[in-house]
């Protein structure tokens, strides 16, 4: 059957299965099928959905067909059809329900690292390289594949796809398991699930998400000298706590070949910025390089668009005293620290120090509700303009005070988004009424001996200022940034006098500019008016 028919007859199978099913179940139902077809002699409809349940019962799953006659319907158009094309079946299943599954641009990158031999292979979760997995057992007839999955119907189609490869083994197992199987191997490809908590046994491991557990277990099973390639949340890279930990032990027992950040809408589905780690089971030394890349789309037009190709758009190394130094695997803070004036600000002689240490920082309270007659004003994203807080549009609330008494802005907070696409900050000023930050906003309470707020907000305005934050962004299109994470950055700490100094010349000049922009408008409005009157 050409390529061409078996993509059509995939497309006609699903059609015919939605129509009484959900996508869940199109693998299951496809497998029953097939295997009814191979092991029916007598093709009377009874017969046939006689078989069928029988097929159900002995692989322990429900029969997901509605009624005999539905079932019947699909068996004759397969039938007709020809067979199924498990692995397109497999990927557009994935992608119905969701599951990211790995572009072929992707793949073809992670596995340019066979230029080197690699006696064994492992492909965690390997459904999710379905598009591209023939492909891959094709070209390396040497190496020696097992595939892992946790799905029993992704195991049954896996080794359906690889029938008649002798070099390959389908295996149903759990990565994020310790134990999960007593092997080693030469690489390991993996994009595992991203920052989920299902773990039974999490005693073994430093921290809990799957992606993070995923990166500790895998590295475990590397021979020496070989290399895991992993797909992560951009989180790795600058969290704190357990994932500083895991960063920590990382870099201390292996060798980090590359970090490279992938572009955005690598995955549908799912805009969480995304990394691609190497990591090779050698000793760690200060004098190698590690390769730093950030990759673009090609030349797709946008993220809607399916992801065609991979081009290196930034390209650096830095050495692991470096990495160490930073205390974060950031490509953005990597590539910051490399532009001129990011260079010029950290050699600079002025005195510098971590945020926490100057300051208090929190994230706003979660509320409910509105009262317009509210005795608590909220300050939310939308209420921070360019220079201040629109302190007239603030939403109300009815609250003990003594229940938000932590939460309470205070003159000279500073206030700047938790999440969202643009950093703006604000001064917080004292009102008639007693005002706190919504939970999507980081409250920023300097200590005011040693910084004064409207120093800090021109800091944070900055280019400079802005990468240091941004650098702390979990997603792409969409900022998340931890307050945690916040207190971590570096911020210039001259004098206070000097600080007063910079913040009165920065208010003189924006009441000047405010007055021109104010003047400037009254001039055009009554302009315009008068050239109005015909």
């Amino acid at each position: 059957m050409n390529q061409a028919k078996s993509s059509d007859n995939t497309w006609m199978y699903i059609n015919s299965l939605r129509t009484f099913m959900g996508p869940d179940s199109y693998l299951t139902a496809a497998l029953l099928t097939d295997e009814v077809i191979h092991s029916s002699k007598d093709k009377s409809s009874t017969s046939l959905y006689t078989t069928l349940l029988q097929c159900a019962d002995k692989a322990g799953v429900a029969n997901p067909f509605p009624n005999k006659d539905a079932f019947h319907n699909f068996y004759r158009l397969v039938s007709e059809g020809g067979e199924f094309n498990w692995g397109q079946l497999l990927q557009l299943t994935l992608e119905y329900i969701k599951i990211p599954v790995l572009p072929e641009a992707l793949v073809i990158l992670m596995t340019e690292e066979f230029r080197r031999k690699r006696g064994t292979v492992l492909i965690a979760e390997a459904e999710k390289f379905a598009a591209s997995l023939s492909q891959i057992i094709e070209q390396h007839p040497d190496s020696k594949f097992l595939l892992t999955t946790q799905n029993q119907d992704y195991q049954k189609v896996l080794e359906k796809m690889c029938d008649g490869y002798a070099n390959v083994t389908v295996t149903l197992t759990n990565i994020y398991r310790y134990e999960f199987i007593n092997k080693r191997f030469d690489l390991i490809l993996s994009n595992p699930i991203f920052g989920g908590r299902d773990l039974v046994d999490d005693s073994h491991f430093i921290c809990r998400e799957t992606d993070f557990v995923a990166l500790e277990n895998l590295s475990l099973h590397l021979n020496t000298g070989g290399l895991l390639e992993i797909v992560l949340p951009a989180k790795i890279s600058f969290a704190a706590g357990k994932a500083g930990d895991l960063r920590q032990f990382i870099q201390s027992n292996y060798s980090i070949r590359e970090l490279s950040e992938l572009p955005e809408g690598t995955f549908n589905y799912t805009g969480i910025k995304t990394y691609l780690l190497k990591v090779e089971n050698t000793r760690p030394s200060e004098d190698e390089d590690i390769d730093v890349k950030r990759y673009s789309a090609g030349d797709r037009k946008n993220r809607r668009e399916q992801l065609t190709s991979l081009e290196v758009e930034d390209d650096t190394f830095v050495m692991l005293p470096e990495l160490e130094e930073q205390g974060s695997w950031s490509v953005d803070r990597i590539f910051a620290k490399q532009d001129e004036d990011f260079v010029a600000f950290q050699n600079s002689a002025i005195r510098k120090e971590l945020l926490k240490n100057v300051a208090e920082i929190f994230r706003g309270k979660a509320v409910k509700g509105k009262d317009p007659d509210g005795n608590i004003g909220v300050v939310n994203i939308s209420n921070i303009e360019d220079f201040d807080i629109d302190y007239d549009s603030l939403d109300k609330i009815s609250l003990d005070e003594r229940k938000i008494a932590t939460y309470i802005l205070e003159e000279g907070d500073i206030i700047l988004p938790a999440r969202g696409t643009a950093i703006r900050t604000a001064v917080f000023h004292k009102q008639p009424y007693t005002c706190i930050a919504s939970s999507n906003l980081i409250v920023i309470r300097p200590n005011s001996e040693l910084l004064n707020s409207t120093y800090l907000k021109i800091f944070i305005d900055s280019p400079i200022g802005k990468k240091l934050v941004t650098g702390t962004q979990q997603g792409l299109s969409t900022m998340n940034i931890s307050y945690k994470d916040l207190g971590a950055i570096e911020i210039p700490l001259p004098p206070i006098e000097k600080q007063q100094s910079i913040a009165k010349t920065y208010l003189e000049e924006l009441s000047a500019y405010q007055e021109t922009v104010r003047n400037a408008e009254k001039r055009w409005n009554e302009a315009l008016k008068k050239l109005q009157q015909f």
